[in-house]
């Protein structure tokens, strides 16, 4: 399946790089850097790896579908245990995030960089034993280098909100992080 999912995301891409400029897809890689998990000591580390398929609407907005796949690791402390068996535990899972894209440009810089925000939400499936299924949220800027060129480089931060439910362990996490991204536009 997720072979499948590989090779319908490349072909996409492809088909997209030389099509109108009425449409955009971005690929983007990224880091995630853990800043609170209430009700538990312990932050989760992770990278991602998203695909964006949208309506480009005139420069003005973007407004598409994504889909990726994040993996989120640490050990994590519950302090809001009704018995005091307050063990550490590590933690070491990955999500697979369906989710709606959308961007804003505000203002450009130079000629051809331009800057915004954008927001994204979504749900994250339970595909597999080692899949975390929970709603996701994501607010943050974007720097768009919008070259000539088809291909357009993008590097954006955001704050994301991500709840984590597995079968593993009882709890449901309310996990936040900040998400430092770069990838490929095509317009």
């Amino acid at each position: 399946m997720k072979n499948f999912l590989v090779a319908v995301v490349l072909l996409l891409c492809i088909k997209l790089g030389y099509s109108q400029s009425n449409y955009y897809s971005i690929i983007q890689a990224g880091g995630n850097i853990g800043l609170n998990n209430p009700g538990y000591d312990g932050k989760f580390n992770g990278y991602s790896l998203h695909f964006i398929f949208g309506k480009n609407l005139n420069e003005k907005a973007y407004v598409g579908i994504g889909l990726g796949n994040e993996t989120l690791k640490g050990s994590y402390t519950q302090t809001n245990s009704p018995n005091d068996d307050n063990k550490t535990a590590k933690y070491d899972r990955n999500l697979f995030p369906v989710f709606l894209d959308a961007r804003l440009p505000l203002a450009y810089i130079g000629e051809v960089s331009r800057i915004g925000v954008f927001a994204n939400a979504g749900y994250a499936a339970k595909i597999g034993p080692v899949y975390d299924k929970g709603a996701m949220g994501k607010l943050g800027v974007f720097y768009l280098y919008d070259s000539f060129n088809k291909t357009k480089f993008t590097f954006s931060a955001s704050y994301v909100y991500q709840q984590l439910k597995g079968n593993l362990y009882d709890s449901d996490f309310k996990h936040q992080h900040l998400n430092l991204s770069v990838g490929i536009m095509l317009k």
